[in-house]
This record gives structure tokens, sequence and C-alpha cells, in this order.
């Protein structure tokens, strides 16, 4: 360590590893640039002209001093190749910020201007830096930086404050020299990225209608395992004959959702709407702001569902933290086989978990869901169930089922224990046909991804808050994480098929008795492979 802190061997490095010029005295702080040799000033800044961000260390007589390119006299080109100049340029800024993952650099850049078409940030975008603004930028971040940072916040829960914090000590650790405050375009950058992020990858950069004519829910990303029509079902699967379709097949037709709520997710009344608005509304995996709160504002003096669990005193501990919150917690529906979050999904609760803001959640998640089957997990399914068909008549004609879907209602396994006896039979997936080893706690696990970013989020903006929280499901099922997800679904489902063809024969027998049996619903019941109608709909418990 000590040699490198020195010059090294002296008469090795007598002269530039470039043109052979003696007493070189830079050399770059990445090692693994061009090795450890020194070179002249002309040299180190041509062989830099495609690495702006690297740190240069000119040596003073006693020491390396830390020194930028800028002020050697490196200048970036943008709209041409590497080592070209151009005849119309126009002199950007000679304090223009770069953020980059070793640090904020001033960089010295020039436009072109031989094609008055491509704007500024356009020349910027295609070198790989993303302008903080459209007109007239000064700041940047690198691609590279952006992608550290949507991992390290999603997976390790680094806030923006703290990444940019690091990379400002990496800058200039001693704070002899002050680094510009670049936060706030920071935030700006990684916002406007995850929005066009999703833009490109729901294909909206292929379509005459662009950005503008994004659908409700089009950002989000769709369960590839879930039934759904018109991508993974048979054609002519809605006119095939239930009543004769062997059960071991049926099963595909029904869709399995889990509905929760978050309350660690709460959200401080700082800012609004006006300083910090919310730019994908209802296009992503929360549900659309304007008709959610018209709708909560009809329903304000509701009480929160009433439980037989013992929960009860959890429901009334949550009950009372809504002072000085604009929301309490989160509704989510996800489906209960994959972890896959529902697009539209999400929404937030102003006071404690009530029906309106449920039921809400729920017809937004499963809104144009053309499917015969609906399993529904709830941990408070018991009463969530009464009057489900009555308030759903209520509801905007555009948020109702279609007629042809029956719904189930179940309570999770690990939740079943706290529920009272009469509930253990009609609400048990255990005991439900074509449940198989569903256990309907699937939610509860994603809960875990977002958690961490609890802290961070309650005191955000509306836009802010709903733009992380978002980001903060991708582990999941999202971009940095897609492909793996997707081997180790297909491992899962080996091991399960495997699992139950060796099974199969041995269970057969016991099966068979126990659908002899009668079987149990929420007061209603449905034959399998008998579509639910309007009739035996409106029988409620």
């Amino acid at each position: 360590m000590l040699h490198l802190e020195g010059r090294g061997d002296f008469e090795v490095y007598s002269k530039c590893g470039g043109c052979g010029a003696t007493n070189p005295a830079f050399r770059c702080e990445n090692q693994s640039c061009y090795g450890p040799g020194l070179f002249c000033q002309e040299c180190i800044v041509r062989r830099h002209q495609v690495l702006p961000t690297h740190w240069i260390q000119e040596w003073t007589g006693d020491f390396f001093k830390r020194v930028g390119l800028s002020s050697l006299g490196l200048v970036v080109q943008l709209g041409h190749t590497p080592g070209s100049a151009c005849t119309t340029m126009r002199r950007g800024r000679y304090k223009f910020t770069l953020i980059d993952v070793n640090g904020l650099h001033n960089v010295a850049v020039q436009f072109c201007e031989c094609d008055s078409r491509i704007t500024h940030r356009q020349q910027l975008m295609r070198v790989c830096w993303w302008p903080a603004t459209a007109r007239d930028p000064s700041t940047c971040a690198t691609f590279n930086v952006i992608r550290l940072f949507q991992n390290m916040n999603c997976l390790g829960k680094i806030s923006s404050y703290h990444f940019l914090r690091s990379l400002e000590l990496l800058t200039n650790a001693d704070g002899l020299n002050p680094t510009p405050n670049r936060r706030r375009a920071f935030i700006h950058i990684v916002r406007q990225h995850r929005m066009m992020e999703a833009m490109k990858r729901a294909g909206r950069g292929h379509c005459d209608s662009g950005v503008g004519g994004t659908a409700q829910g089009e950002l989000a990303l769709l369960c590839r395992g879930c039934p759904q029509p018109g991508k993974n079902l048979p054609d002519g699967w809605d006119k095939i004959d239930w009543k004769n379709m062997p059960e071991d097949l049926s099963y595909k037709y029904a869709l399995f959702l889990a509905q929760d709520c978050n309350f660690r997710l709460i959200n401080r009344n700082v800012s609004s709407e006006a300083r910090d608005p919310i730019i994908d509304d209802g296009l992503g995996y929360f549900c659309n702001r304007i008709g959610y709160k018209a709708w909560i504002r009809e329903h304000v003096d509701e009480e929160e569902i009433s439980t037989c669990s013992g929960f009860q005193a959890m429901f009334l501990a949550n009950a009372k933290r809504a002072k000085g919150l604009r929301a309490t917690g989160v509704g989510g529906v996800t489906c209960a086989r994959h972890n896959m979050w529902r697009a539209n999904g999400i929404g937030d609760l102003q006071n404690g978990e009530r029906y309106s803001n449920m039921d809400w959640i729920f017809f937004s998640a499963v809104l144009n869901t053309i499917i015969l089957w609906i399993i529904l997990s709830y941990d408070i399914a018991c009463q969530y169930s009464k009057n489900f068909w009555k308030r759903m008549g209520s509801m905007p004609e555009g948020m109702k089922l279609a007629e042809i879907i029956a719904v189930w209602f179940k309570v999770p396994n690990f939740h079943m224990l706290g529920h009272k006896w009469p509930c253990h039979s009609p609400f048990s997936f255990h005991w439900m046909w074509g449940a198989g080893m569903t256990d309907g706690e699937d939610v509860e696990q994603n809960w875990e991804f977002t958690n961490g970013a609890a802290g961070s989020t309650k005191m955000m903006g509306p836009g802010g808050r709903h733009a992380e929280t978002a980001q903060h499901q991708l582990p999941l099922f999202g971009d940095i994480k897609e492909s793996q997800s997707e081997l180790r679904l297909l491992a899962v489902v080996f091991c399960t098929v495997l699992g139950a063809v060796t099974s199969v024969t041995l269970d057969r027998y016991t099966i068979k008795e126990m659908d002899q049996r009668p079987r149990h619903s929420t007061g209603i019941v449905i034959q399998p492979g008998e579509p639910m109608t309007a009739q035996n709909k409106s029988e409620e418990t």
C-alpha cells in the first residue's frame, strides 16, 4: 500500500507511458485503466476522451493530488465520434455536473449544432447521460449510477439521500472543497428514469398514441402463471362444457388471489399533490387516485371491518394512528400462487381497514378480468364475504364483476388458527375443491420487500411515495430480478409436479371419499364446474 502511495519504481516510471516524455506527473486513480504507469498531461487527457469520470492523480513532488480531467483540458464533444470535432459546435458549461458511480464530476462539454433537430437532451442521452431537465440541462447522471441506485434501493433499502451522500464522500471526504448540492436533481432523474423504463417495457415507444395512450394498469407486469384470456388460455375456453370436464383439468381456469393490508407503510401529511404530483396515476400497481378518492368521500363515516379472530387488538391499535397521517397504510391484492401483485391492486388506507377501501382495491385489481372462478384469500374473509354482492351493486358500473364470475372466500392457513371454530370448515383451503396446496399467505411474504422502505417513504410527498413503493415490489417480479424469478418459478413447478405425481396414487382414494361428502361454502352450495349465476349471487350469508 505504501508503494502505491508514491511514484513506485522511479527508473521504470521516469518516462511517459504514452509518448516517452520525461518527468511524467499524472496517473489514473483507477489502476486497472492503464496500469500503474505515469503519463504526461497531454497523453493522460487523450487516453481518457471516452472516460471523463475517471479521477486523475498529479504528483506534486511530495504526494499525489486528485485533479479532475476538465481542469487538465478535457472537453467532451457530443454528437460526434470520439476524437472528432464539430465545426459548428457550441461551448457547453464548464461547471456541468456529472454523477457517476465514483462521485460527482465537473465536466466540460461541447454540444453539436450540425443538426438542429437533435436537441441537447438527446445528445446527452445518446452517450448514456440522463439530464435532470429537458431544457438547458446542467446536471446529468450516468446510466450506470442510476442502475446501481435502483438495485441498492430495492434490495438494500438505501435511500436517495444516503446514496448520494456516499457519492459526495467518494468525491471529497475531507469536506474542504464542498461538492455541489445535486440531491433534488438526482431524485428527479431517478423518478424520470423509472417512469420511462416502465413505459419502454410496456412498449409505449412503439405505439402511435405514445405515452398519452397508456391504459390503466398497463405498466404493471402480468403474472405468467395466472390464467390470462388471450395469452395463456386455449381458444374457445369460455365455451367448454364445464359439467363434463374432468376436475383435474378445470383448475386451470381458476384465479387465486390474496388480499391484505400493511399498516407499516404509513405516510405523514407532508407536501401535497400540487407540489409532488403522481405522474403515473393508475398506470401501474396503484389504483387510480381520482376515482378512489371520490369513492372514499362517499363513505367517510364508515367503520372498520369487524373480525371474529383474535387479531382484534391489532385492528384497534391501527385505528388510533390516523392523526397527522395522509395514509395509515396500504391495502393490496396479489395472486395467491405466484406472489405477483395485480395491476391497480394497491391503494392507500385513510383510517384503518374499511369495506369501502378494500372493495375498491379488490374490484380495481380484477377490473376487466374475464374468468370463471376467483378464489379470494383474506385474513378476515368470514366478515368481508358478508353482503359482498350487495356492496358490489353500489359500485360504479365499470367496476362490477361479470355475471359469469363465481367467487370463493377463504382464510389463509396461518390466520385460520386465530378464528373461531365455525369459520374453520367453510373458509379453509384444506376443504376446498381445486385448492391443492395453496395456503393463501403469499401476500404476507410480499410485504417483506416493502417494509424496509417504510422509514423513507413515510416522509415523502404523494408522487414520490407512490413511485418508491411501487419500485420496491420489483424484486418479486420486476426487471432487476425477472429472469431469476422465472428460473426459480420453473424449479418450484418442477418439484411440485414431481411430488404430486409421486403421491397421486396414495391420495386418490382419500380425495374421492372427501368429494362424496357435502361441500361447505359461505352459505352458497356450488358444484364443481358450475358457474355462479345472478340468482345465487343474491343469496347472502
